[in-house]
């Protein structure tokens, strides 16, 4: 493989990965972990000054590497 076709590779890839999270669907890669997506609840924030703040809600995107890369 030369590097241009790495590069392709690799922006398929994370393209591929993309649309899955967009539309809420979870990506495992064996070897490596998995993607899902979260949804954070509406909460509210308070500073040390005192002002609180009502923080929405979203969703985030999480990542759980696989038991051998966690040692």
């Amino acid at each position: 493989m030369t590097y241009r076709m790495d590069q392709e590779f690799v922006q398929a890839f994370v393209e591929v990965v993309r649309e899955q999270i967009a539309q809420r669907n979870s990506v495992r890669i064996d070897g490596v972990g998995s993607f899902r997506v979260e949804h954070r609840k509406q909460f509210q924030k308070q500073y040390d000054n005192g002002r609180v703040v009502m923080m929405p809600p979203k969703d985030t995107i999480s990542f759980t590497p696989e038991k051998q890369l966690q040692s």
